[in-house]
């Protein structure tokens, strides 16, 4: 669902869960239906369920580590998460933001995500 000040304005009067979701590489807007972010990340890959719990390391964050796979910026209403962000998902992110969908707290995993890959290359190198 591309993001639209009409649609947000809209939104506002109707959804009040409309936060909760994730925002696509593309700006593509996708709400939480049910099942949460984790679940909703895991709809976005080709594999089964059970075949990306299996991909997933087992001293990584699950949550993380899809974010990192997939490039999307998860939403709620009190923060939201994810790596360096797209234009266009800048560009949904603020407009959310402007109409009190989400706050401006991100956190950026970005650096976390590097540090995490760099250890798991040292540690494969020994």
């Amino acid at each position: 669902m591309k993001v639209t000040e009409e649609l947000l304005k809209e939104k506002k009067k109707t959804d009040l869960n409309f936060s909760d979701g994730i925002i696509l590489p593309d700006g593509d807007y996708r709400p939480i239906s049910k099942g949460g972010h984790l679940h909703r990340l895991m709809e976005l890959l080709p594999q089964s369920e059970d075949e990306i719990w299996k991909l997933i390391p087992e001293d990584d964050s699950p949550l993380f580590w899809l974010i990192e796979k997939t490039g999307c910026v998860l939403t709620d209403y009190n923060n939201s998460l994810g790596m360096k962000m797209t234009a266009e998902q800048q560009r949904v992110f603020d407009a959310m933001r402007r109409h009190g969908f989400i706050t401006d707290d991100y956190y950026d995993l970005t650096k976390q995500r590097e540090k995490v890959r760099k250890e798991r290359e040292e540690k494969s190198e020994k």
